[in-house]
């Protein structure tokens, strides 16, 4: 055991259930318990207790996070949630609360995975191919079609193709987002893991994904040493520690970089059966252990997310 009571946050979202799943069946805690803003979602079968947390941009967040923690005598949190990782970054709350270690990836990729202009911005400056970005405040984008996304936040929900006949539409509708390079072929998008150890060792997985809305319904493994190169490079040049979920379209120009989230992603279970293990990695190094032995998996090796029914009985 790694730890005695571990809790994950956001534990009725797709990621927080993933982690509860990885982290119940891996003999890393004795005791893994879930919180999130509301019980409208089957996460707490998951997990060992649940909870209910204040919201994140609550005043009494903290407060309602610790008193849980001391409920159950937690000994690591793990944070899920994107609107909690930021809380932790902007209150530059990265090592532990009140004691409590918390597993969280480093400051510089935190910062500039969260926010897609410096994202752009990152990868230009450190001479890799990048997706043109302008603010929508800043005019009319540089080409059609292209695409419209929000400036913070990670995933697929509000990402719109837009064609010059609709242009004023999103720029009156969406003034604070962004306008994006349309990367193509469509067919051609990649999520991948990138895990830096504390002794600088880079393990990476590469992903070619098929999505439905914003998650990854199938996948294969693939082996590109182009990219291989590139996601080395960018855990260098990030000082990555932990685990980060960059992703990218294989395009004519080669693989370019459109989102790095710093966080686990919705593919973390995907991963962590197809022995990249970054969840558990992360745990053992701040544990203070060294991390396990990483056998990559075959290319061609294939994937899909299924549905699972959840059903709760009543109390009477």
């Amino acid at each position: 055991m790694s730890f005695e009571n571990i809790i994950v946050t956001g534990c009725g979202g797709d990621i927080g259930i993933s982690i509860g799943r990885i982290l119940k069946t891996s003999n890393v805690s004795n005791r893994v318990i879930g919180c999130d803003i509301n019980e409208e979602h089957g996460g707490s079968v998951f997990f060992d207790d649940f909870d209910i947390v204040e919201r994140a941009d609550s005043k009494f967040y903290i407060e309602s996070l610790l008193n849980i923690c001391k409920k159950y005598s937690v000994d690591l949190i793990i944070p899920t949630s994107e609107p909690e990782l930021r809380f932790f970054l902007n209150k530059d709350i990265l090592d532990s609360l009140d004691g409590i270690p918390i597993l969280i990836v480093n400051r510089k990729a935190l910062t500039i995975g969260f926010d897609k202009v410096l994202t752009s911005d990152f990868l230009k400056s450190s001479g890799m191919s990048y997706p043109w970005t302008t603010l929508v405040s800043e005019g009319m984008p540089k080409e059609f079609p292209c695409i419209i996304k929000g400036r913070y936040g990670a995933g697929s929900r509000e990402i719109v193709v837009v064609e010059e006949e609709v242009v004023d539409y999103y720029a009156t509708k969406r003034p604070d987002d962004l306008w994006q390079e349309y990367l193509r072929p469509d067919d051609q998008e990649y999520t991948c893991g990138v895990y830096r150890s504390k002794t600088g060792e880079i393990r990476t997985i590469i992903l070619k994904r098929r999505l439905d809305g914003s998650l990854t319904v199938y996948g294969e493994v693939r082996e590109n040493m182009e990219i291989e190169v590139m996601l080395n490079q960018l855990a260098e040049l990030l000082d990555l520690q932990g685990s980060i979920n960059p992703q990218l379209r294989l395009t004519e120009r080669g693989p370019v970089i459109f989102e790095i989230n710093p966080r686990f992603s919705s593919t973390v279970m995907f991963r962590h059966l197809l022995g990249f293990k970054d969840l558990i990695w992360s745990v053992s190094e701040i544990a203070g252990k060294e991390v396990g032995d990483y056998i990559p998996p075959r290319a061609g090796t294939r994937f899909y997310r299924a549905s699972q029914e959840v059903i709760l009985q009543g109390n009477n």
